[in-house]
């Protein structure tokens, strides 16, 4: 279950592109009328195409003096750095840190894991009339990002004095690309291709709109290192091309099987650093990207919240506006920002640096341009910051969602049929979104909320699958955010941890040959290279850098739930009975002790925003708010179809 990551699509994220892992099965099409029998090439990489079946007819092999495509030729400079990551950029500098340039590709890829599989859908695009021989590739494929080996299909949209020529592909290097069968343009395709067992894959390509359809057996012993969604200046007689405008090339529907890797867009450039085509950012809500041809627009910034933040910096920004695709800098008062994502080419969101008291313009550099500077694109710091809103959201064990306060309800999964139950919640960093977890580690995201991974994605199933080959030892119990939000721990009854975007991996309760007790939650430290786990006993194990701070001896009820302090200096830790224990900076500020009576039971605990009070919710949504917390509702008035099992606030 893993409503983030439907069956055969790729929910990303696509903040900074980050991901651990997904795995979806993928489509297989129809089989056709006739036999294709193809070309053999050795090495490691080769192709032996044996039953291939196409109701285009038997497919043959293309000429050097036709299109092929190739892997991944670098731009000159390019300096991609941390995957997926918006860097920081100093005043006045550009550096492309989130981009990957190449003289031959555009769009995204996905790397840094094994990958076993990868589909989409794509509408074929039209390409404009041409005086002399111009050409482009739609593709998708199993490496070649950082390696001579490749595996791919799609789809040829090529212009010349001659006319325009379209047709379905397939390619094994280092073997000739076959040509299939003719295309139009407006057609939508749909491939996949998938490893049925070691050295065999599966290859399918369907032209919806007309019917046709090839597929079978390929020969391939490539790395699986990388996964590619391509549009490509592909080389004739081994040579560049020039590149055909196509316009737009929509992909969707976008499905990948694997573990680890990071998405990253990468843009078209000629020898100049001139920009060719370039893709948009993925959008988990549509399962969609675009590659669009020529140049990217001069951003536009429209607005900027909150216009207030303090001097001492990490306020969350939201910037709205236009052409924000690739963005490779955002600069608050000529500084960089110190950490976030581009969550759409509309929307940016960051956090500020320190500044002085003043107002100060906020800029967006990206390879089209810079923003212009405007009354809409500024930020004010000041010594004495508002005070922003609060609230608090309580969840049920069937994913229904109650929002309270300044926490506003983004969905829910209250009125679905969910196969495993909701057992944790974590909030985006702007409050603008939450992501839900299930047992079986599937997640739902809602709002803003990024999508860096799932266990299902991972390709393992529920705990107790009968004839499951990877399957959780334990049931999911929890999840928490990254100490920047910028990714999330999964916990295991058995205290496996699984760390998802930037979370860090540090260990977990198997690794040390068990832990006392179930686990009940993982806390990251301020640093982000350490977290506190938590179990029903009371224990504490501090992994990472994470220092000890203390734990509950002898509790008198189970331990239900934990929090640590604003800035990771402490923790809070909850019993069922209500019980409240504190340890480091952690200030007790009492407990709802003796207020909660079986069958109800003390189920969260969710810490303010400065650290200066905390919320207790029972399973009966009972809200019992301590030190500057404010009551801003519970739904102790009402029947619950689900007691309440996890809650978040600020």
């Amino acid at each position: 279950m893993d409503r983030t990551l439907p069956l055969g699509r790729l929910r990303r994220p696509h903040r900074r592109h980050r991901v651990a892992g997904w795995a979806v099965p993928l489509l297989v099409a129809a089989v056709g009328a006739s036999m294709l029998v193809g070309p053999t090439a050795g090495g490691a990489a080769g192709a032996a195409v044996r039953p291939f079946v196409s109701s285009w007819g038997p497919a043959r092999a293309l000429s050097s003096a036709a299109p092929h495509t190739a892997p991944l030729q670098p731009a000159a400079g390019d300096r991609s750095g941390q995957p997926g990551a918006l860097r920081p950029s100093s005043a006045g500098s550009v550096e492309p840190a989130d981009l990957i340039g190449s003289t031959n590709w555009a769009g995204q890829v996905t790397y840094g894991g094994q990958f076993s599989g990868v589909s989409a859908r794509w509408t074929v695009p039209t390409v404009q009339p041409s005086g002399t021989d111009e050409y482009s590739s739609a593709w998708i494929g199993i490496d070649g990002f950082q390696n001579d080996s490749l595996i791919q299909t799609g789809t040829e949209q090529d212009s010349g004095p001659d006319g325009t020529n379209y047709f379905a592909w397939f390619e094994v290097l280092p073997a000739e690309a076959m040509y299939i069968g003719a295309v139009s343009p407006g057609d939508v395709m749909s491939a996949s291709i998938n490893e049925s067992s070691p050295g065999t894959w599966n290859l399918s390509i369907t032209d919806v709109t007309s019917g046709n359809t090839a597929s079978g057996p390929l020969s391939y012993d490539g790395p699986g290192s990388s996964a590619e969604w391509i549009s490509e200046a592909p080389q004739v007689n081994g040579s560049p091309t020039t590149l055909a405008d196509f316009g737009t090339v929509d992909f969707s529907d976008l499905g990948v099987a694997g573990t680890g890797g990071s998405l990253d867009s990468v843009v078209m450039q000629n020898g100049q650093s001139e920009v060719l085509a370039y893709p948009t950012a993925y959008q988990a809500s549509t399962d969609a990207f675009a590659i669009n041809y020529g140049p990217p627009p001069v951003p536009q910034v429209t607005s900027v919240t909150p216009s207030v933040g303090g001097t001492a910096g990490g306020t969350w920004l939201t910037i709205r506006g236009s052409g924000f695709s690739t963005t490779v800098g955002v600069l608050i008062g000529g500084r960089g920002f110190v950490k976030g994502y581009l969550d759409s080419d509309s929307v940016l969101v960051v956090t500020t640096p320190a500044g002085a008291a003043g107002t100060v313009g906020v800029t967006v550099q990206t390879l089209g341009g810079t923003s212009s500077p405007s009354s809409a694109a500024q930020f004010t710091y000041s010594a004495t910051p508002p005070v922003t809103g609060h609230g608090y959201w309580l969840v049920g064990g069937d994913g229904g969602i109650f929002s309270f306060g300044s926490a506003k309800f983004y969905g829910s999964t209250g009125n679905l049929v969910l196969q495993r139950p909701v057992v944790g919640i974590t909030v985006s960093p702007d409050h603008a979104g939450y992501r839900l977890v299930a047992s079986d580690g599937g997640l739902f995201a809602f709002g803003d909320s990024r999508y860096y991974g799932s266990i299902p994605g991972l390709g393992i199933a529920p705990a107790g699958t009968p004839g499951a080959a990877r399957q959780l030892s334990a049931p999911i119990i929890g999840m928490v955010s990254s100490a920047d939000g910028l990714g999330y721990f999964m916990v295991g009854a058995d205290g496996g941890v699984f760390a998802f975007g930037d979370a860090k991996y540090f260990g977990s309760c198997p690794g040390i040959g068990g832990c006392s007790g179930t686990a009940v939650t993982v806390m990251p430290d301020a640093t982000g290279r350490g977290y506190w786990l938590v179990t029903a006993t009371g224990s504490v194990y501090a992994f990472g850098d994470a220092p000890f701070y203390g734990a509950v001896i002898n509790p008198p009820a189970a331990v239900s739930s934990a929090v640590r302090t604003p800035d990771g200096g402490g923790y809070w830790i909850l019993l069922t009975n209500g019980d409240v224990y504190s340890f480091g900076d952690a200030v007790w500020f009492g407990s709802p002790t003796g207020q909660i009576a079986s069958p109800d039971s003390a189920n969260a605990i969710d810490a303010t925003g400065d650290g200066g009070g905390y919320w207790v919710d029972s399973a009966k949504g009972v809200v019992f708010p301590f030190g500057d917390a404010p009551f801003d509702g519970d739904m102790s008035a009402y029947r619950l179809n689900a007691p309440i099992i996890a809650a978040a606030g600020w």
